[in-house]
């Protein structure tokens, strides 16, 4: 009989595959940023994607140049500088355009990740989950100034092209450049956060789309009636808590066009003016409400479970 140690043992054989590690460019945080930032702006608006999607974003974006197309049109056949529509009232024209456009793109940004359970690929690279975030949110931001500031900028350009007198008419409205950059940036920003906040708190596209429809206009409507049947202080009240109430006195305050009490210059103007607040506590609300839905949004990620 044969000793243990007589006894032949197994032993592991190791093959060489060709397995080697990666030696090349390790290109870091901010190129996955960049990437997942352009990744998200494309899906915005459908590219690399179906025709449904691509119809909707830039059918939106379309629908919101109309009025800067007709406007530069109106002033071309009349001969003289028309402007169909001033920039402090663009925003109010489109605002359903914009809101549609916010929930239908907030829900899909941060849903689809979700409901496809790809976060934790994301996650794996040396992307934070506030990068993630932060990427999402300007995507939807830089998106959201094709319809808030192409548009003006196209009527301004439009206008000094138009106008008889153009290096006249450029020194008498080049301070509208700033106004129109300023308003249409704070917008897409508060806009983006708050439809991005509302939206990653369900992963089903519907529910979120619903949820963003609801906050953003149904509220206006809401605070439209409420304004009419309370004083003033309660007023103030119910509109600084609106967004689309805030977003739009703040475009009013920026191009110093808020009218006097009993003037008639439009709803949204004339409830503004009825509210009677000074101008920067409109600017101050925009400002906090965007923060208030960042702070929701990133904590909501935070504690996310992937």
């Amino acid at each position: 009989m044969e000793s243990l140690d007589e006894v032949p043992q197994p032993r592991g054989v190791v093959y060489d595959l060709g397995y080697r590690n990666y030696d090349g460019p390790r290109l870091g945080r901010r190129y996955a940023i960049r990437s997942l930032y352009v990744l998200s702006l494309r899906n915005t608006f459908g590219l690399g994607r179906g025709t449904l999607p691509k119809v909707l974003a830039f059918g939106l974006a379309l629908i919101a140049l109309l009025p800067a197309i007709f406007t530069v049109a109106f002033g071309a056949l009349a001969g003289e500088n028309f402007e169909l529509v001033e920039h402090h009232d663009y925003f109010g024209l489109i605002q359903i355009i914009i809101v549609l456009f916010v929930a239908a793109m907030a829900s899909d940004l941060v849903g689809n990740d979700r409901k496809n359970n790809t976060l934790p690929l994301y996650f794996s690279r040396p992307i934070k989950r506030d990068d993630y975030l932060l990427a999402k949110i300007a995507a939807l931001a830089t998106a959201l100034m094709s319809l808030t500031l192409v548009p003006q900028l196209l009527v301004f350009i439009g206008n000094w092209l138009g106008a008889s007198d153009g290096p006249g008419w450029l020194g008498d409205n080049i301070s509208d450049i700033w106004r129109i950059g300023a308003t249409s940036t704070l917008a897409s920003v508060q806009l983006a956060v708050i439809g991005l906040a509302i939206a990653m708190f369900t992963t089903r596209r519907a529910f979120a789309l619903i949820s963003v429809l609801a906050a953003l206009w149904f509220s206006v409507v809401f605070t439209g009636v409420l304004v009419a049947f309370v004083g003033p202080g309660w007023a103030a009240v119910a509109m600084l808590a609106t967004p689309l109430y805030v977003t739009g006195a703040a475009t009013y305050v920026i191009f110093d066009a808020v009218p006097a009490r009993g003037d008639q210059a439009g709803e949204m103007a004339d409830q503004v003016a009825y509210a009677d607040l000074p101008g920067w506590t409109w600017i101050a609300a925009l400002v906090a409400q965007t923060a208030v839905a960042l702070f929701f949004a990133i904590r909501r990620y935070r504690k996310v479970t992937l």
